[in-house]
């Protein structure tokens, strides 16, 4: 089966929520009228990198929700990406998941904290993975640094994932690797990745877009370019992850006695 899905490559404006809640919106609106069942959000794109001000942000998590869950409803499609988020535990890096056709959103808190740019300074860490039901299958959750980890995803795998979703601030200094992981992630599980990064400078970091969807072959079905915004649509065949598998019978072949 086919199905639409689509990538926000936002220029996040650091601090400016009402500013980066706005262009999401614009976003969300044209994945609409592409029939598009999924809208994914880069990393904190809604504050970006303004750690020392974390808490402000957490508070207004809430409203923030309350809007995207409206935004959910009004289009009929589920969005997913990264804000800040209070928990009675502390602050977390939190992929938002919200489905129109459920009660409440579905929180993965980023379990792997970067300390390039001080995360474990200002957050805390995760302690559970997270998985949604899509129409394209069941969905393990991810955050930017969860990347370099492939026994994160593996472990979505085995558990019956078919598909990732990510969300990232990636800088383009190391945009080679972002391209080279996304693609060995979707190799190796015979899943689909469907990853959002941010483009444009923040503070002393400049990221590096390259938002992509790779199929279970590897193949790059849609990527953005490493400095513009870009609304990226594709479509994917969800007959391509039994194909894979199929013919590769790597779940099969596994050692789990060895390894």
């Amino acid at each position: 089966m086919q199905f639409t899905v689509s990538l926000a490559q936002m220029q996040i404006k650091v601090g400016q929520v009402d500013q980066n809640v706005a262009c999401a919106s614009d976003f969300i609106s044209q994945a609409s009228s592409l029939a598009s069942s999924i809208v994914l959000l880069p990393e904190l794109w809604s504050s970006g990198y303004d750690l020392a001000n974390a808490h402000h942000y957490a508070q207004a998590a809430p409203e923030l929700i309350n809007e995207l869950s409206r935004l959910a409803k009004h289009y009929q499609i589920c969005l997913g990406g990264s804000i800040l988020m209070a928990f009675k535990d502390g602050i977390f890096n939190t992929f938002t998941w919200i489905d129109p056709d459920l009660e409440n959103p579905i929180f993965y808190q980023k379990i792997h904290l970067f300390r390039l740019m001080q995360e474990e300074q200002w957050l805390k860490p995760g302690e559970s993975l997270q998985t949604v039901q899509t129409n394209m299958g069941l969905a393990g959750l991810a955050v930017c640094y969860d990347l370099r980890f492939p026994e994160l995803f593996r472990r979505y795998a085995v558990g019956g994932a078919v598909c990732y979703l990510l969300s990232a601030e990636w800088p383009i200094r190391r945009i080679n690797h972002w391209q080279i992981l996304l693609q060995a992630r979707a190799i190796e599980n015979q899943s689909f990745l469907l990853a959002a990064n941010c483009v444009g400078q923040s503070g002393k970091d400049q990221f590096g877009g390259s938002s992509a969807v790779i199929s279970p072959w590897g193949e790059v079905l849609i990527e953005g370019d490493q400095a513009n915004e870009a609304w990226l649509t594709t479509k994917m065949d969800t007959d391509q992850i039994d194909q894979a598998r199929q013919f590769m019978p790597v779940f099969q072949d596994r050692r789990i006695d060895l390894y």
